[in-house]
């Protein structure tokens, strides 16, 4: 077997053993969980210190994260302790100079979970801190995910070139993580 055929396979079995099909009982049971949770947590309870141990824990999770520098400010606090220039990250993320622009200087832009994954492996982050990151973007790696396990089969070998991912999940019939469309550049640099 070639190199390519060999990945291929080892990524294909990696798939096989750890996808989970997402089931809408299980978004109900979770949303059960929600809402029980939060019919727990009612002023009342706040008042009368009657909140159980778990569920002030939970609650200062909750606003511990909300004190948390945000995904901007970890990825570019990220690039620095790396000593990365914005240029070589990009490049490596294989996102436009456009994309890059938009998700350093607009507060309010959201990048997809894709970008982000992008990002974590351009970053040459470990899994611990690809979930870390994802957090700070609202997102998470999951099982019920075949792009999500192929990132993660990735990371978990400390193999981080995209185009090699996006090689792969084009090869097993899913969207790349970026879909880098090349521009000219404008004779003035731009």
């Amino acid at each position: 077997m070639n190199e390519k055929k060999t990945l291929l396979h080892d990524v294909q079995q990696y798939v096989k053993k750890h996808f989970v099909p997402r089931t809408d009982e299980t978004s109900t049971t979770v949303a059960r969980q929600t809402f029980a949770f939060l019919g727990a947590t009612d002023v009342r309870s706040f008042q009368k210190g009657a909140l159980s141990a778990a569920v002030k824990d939970a609650l200062l999770q909750d606003i511990q994260a909300m004190l948390t520098p945000g995904f901007r400010e970890l990825l570019f606090d990220l690039i620095r302790k790396k000593g990365l220039k914005n240029a070589d990250l990009y490049r490596r993320a294989t996102l436009t100079k456009a994309h890059f622009s938009k998700i350093k200087n607009d507060e309010r832009y959201h990048p997809s979970k894709d970008t982000v994954l992008a990002l974590a492996l351009a970053l040459k982050l470990t899994l611990d801190e690809t979930q870390e990151f994802l957090k700070r973007a609202g997102y998470t790696l999951t099982d019920s995910s075949k792009t999500d396990l192929i990132v993660r089969f990735f990371i978990e070998r400390q193999m981080y070139d995209v185009d090699e991912v996006n090689s792969v999940l084009d090869e097993l019939g899913l969207p790349p993580i970026t879909n880098k469309k090349e521009t000219k550049e404008r004779k003035d640099g731009w």
